[in-house]
């Protein structure tokens, strides 16, 4: 009876093989994500780099106000998502991105908690850039 033995490299293989298509399927930002709170609030974009929050001032015109950049955000991966987690001005901003192939206004949110605890969480609508 003969069998057959699988090499170490034959293994090695398939195991990078895998990775390196999860890696690829469970990308988070690829690309800029622009989004914005019900009526506008708040506005920001998401990019590799960081987000900017954006304002628009009397005549129309938006400006960034705000931007953090990549090392003062705190990113946990999902397998199609995201949660970023950030502070400005002592409150606390964490935003939810549960797919980024398909936003949903129901599972996308904006949570902001005060300095003392009180914590407001906003719908995004988000869309790619």
């Amino acid at each position: 009876m003969k069998t057959k033995t699988l090499s170490l490299s034959t293994i090695l293989g398939f195991l990078g093989l895998m990775l390196m298509i999860h890696s690829m399927s469970s990308q988070a930002a690829s690309g800029e994500i622009s989004c914005s709170t019900a009526f506008g609030e708040k506005t920001f974009s998401i990019s590799d780099n960081g987000i900017s929050f954006h304002k628009e001032d009397e005549s129309g015109v938006s400006r960034s106000i705000s931007s953090i950049h990549g090392e003062s955000v705190r990113t946990h991966k999902k397998h199609l998502g995201f949660t970023k987690t950030l502070y400005i001005d002592g409150n606390k901003y964490r935003i939810n991105v549960q797919n980024t192939q398909q936003f949903s206004d129901v599972n996308d949110y904006l949570s902001i908690t005060g300095p003392k605890g009180h914590e407001m969480t906003y719908p995004l609508n988000c869309h790619s850039v």
